[in-house]
C-alpha cells in the first residue's frame, strides 16, 4: 500500500472519531443531570427530610448528645 493511500484512511480514520468523545460527554452530562434532578426532588419531599432527621438524630444519640432533636 502506498504512503499517500496510509496517510488517507489515517485521517479518515481519526476525523470519523473525534466527535465521539463529544457525544459521549454530552450524554454524560445530560444524564448526571437528571439523576441530579431526581435526587433534588427526593430530598425536597417529607419522607426523605425525616428519614434524614431520624438518621442524624441516632448518630447524635450513639455519640452520647441527649437531648438534641431536629
Amino acid at each position: 500500500m502506498s504512503k499517500a493511500l496510509v496517510a488517507v484512511r489515517n485521517r479518515l480514520r481519526t476525523r470519523s472519531d473525534r466527535g465521539a468523545a463529544t457525544a459521549e460527554y454530552a450524554v454524560s452530562v445530560v444524564a448526571v443531570c437528571g439523576l441530579g434532578g431526581i435526587l433534588v426532588a427526593l430530598l425536597k419531599s417529607d419522607a426523605m427530610l425525616n428519614a434524614l432527621k431520624a438518621l442524624i438524630n441516632y448518630a447524635l444519640q450513639l455519640a452520647g448528645v441527649e437531648g438534641v432533636q431536629l
